[in-house]
């Protein structure tokens, strides 16, 4: 059976022997794209954005929550910010478990693109897709079509879960960030 073909960007993996460290951070209203719970963020001195798929960019982590400029979660009765996603060129803030050393994330690979055992320790980069306003979703994705070129991740292996499997497209895969603002030489965004 084909794997199902549901992005919905990437995720904390938790299990034994992983750590996440999670930290809020700022959205400055200058930011020109919606955000959403799984964008991939950059690491620039105004704030934390969608960060570009591109290798050399330095990204800091994953969106986990956002919440208006008081706090309040975005889409709360109290919050200024009325949808479940934060607005382009809406201030903010941005809760991100960050891409430390070792710290594993799961994201789907890339629509019409399979995945082999022979991938894991690869490097690739993401796909920043637009994400979904009903869902209030990110749509980024692992780019399998740029493997061992793209530099952001390092494949780790496939998500043990039924009807995901190798050599087929839309594989959930555990990945870990291969340039980081808090591992690597990567410039900032």
């Amino acid at each position: 059976m084909a794997n199902r073909d549901t992005p919905i960007g990437f995720r904390p993996a938790h299990g034994v022997g992983v750590q996440h460290v999670y930290s809020m951070m700022t959205v400055d209203s200058g930011n020109g794209t919606n955000l959403f719970v799984g964008d991939v963020t950059d690491f620039d001195g105004t704030g934390t954005g969608p960060a570009a798929a591109d290798a050399g960019v330095s990204v800091n982590g994953v969106v986990v929550g956002l919440f208006d400029s008081a706090g309040n979660p975005v889409g709360h009765p109290n919050s200024t910010v009325s949808t479940k996603y934060l607005p382009l060129s809406t201030a903010g803030l941005a809760l991100i478990a960050l891409a430390i050393p070792g710290a594993q994330f799961i994201a789907q690979g890339q629509s019409s693109q399979s995945t082999a055992a022979s991938n894991v320790g690869a490097t690739t980069d993401h796909v920043a897709g637009t994400g979904d306003t009903t869902t209030a979703r990110s749509r980024h994705e692992l780019n399998i079509s740029d493997l061992n070129t793209g530099a952001q991740f390092r494949i780790v292996n496939k998500v043990n879960a039924p009807n995901n499997d190798w050599d087929e497209d839309n594989t959930d895969l555990y990945v870990t960030f291969n340039e980081s603002a808090f591992n690597s030489t990567a410039t900032g965004a």
